[in-house]
């Protein structure tokens, strides 16, 4: 009898524990949610300035070619890619086609031949 209760007292410990840990991780994530839902309604309201890629200063497109969607393209992915610690110092468009022969290179190499 006193194995059976010292068997139950165990298996209630881990499940104690199994769940105090289910919880600890939901509030993790609730907290996080939380976090994504007021960057996304600061964003929506014209943007804070931790969130917004234009943090250190006016980002304005550049007078050649490039579209301003393309530049605000390239604006967001140097933001979320490298931080809001870098800044952009010139965008230019190439003037060779080695990005697209790379391009090329590349899905020739990924084909397997027979």
């Amino acid at each position: 009898m006193t194995i059976l209760l010292a068997d139950a007292a165990e298996m209630l410990k881990f499940e104690t524990a199994l769940l105090l840990l289910v919880a600890a991780g939901l509030l993790i994530l609730a907290k996080m949610f939380s976090d994504l839902r007021s960057e996304v309604r600061g964003l929506r309201k014209g943007g804070s300035a931790a969130a917004s890629p234009a943090a250190s200063g006016p980002v304005s497109a550049p007078e050649n070619d490039i579209p301003p969607d393309v530049f605000a393209a390239i604006v967001s992915a140097v933001y979320f890619t490298l931080g809001e610690n870098h800044h952009i110092v010139s965008v230019n468009p190439s003037k060779s086609l080695e990005w697209s022969r790379e391009g090329r290179k590349s899905i020739f190499r990924s084909h397997t031949f027979r």
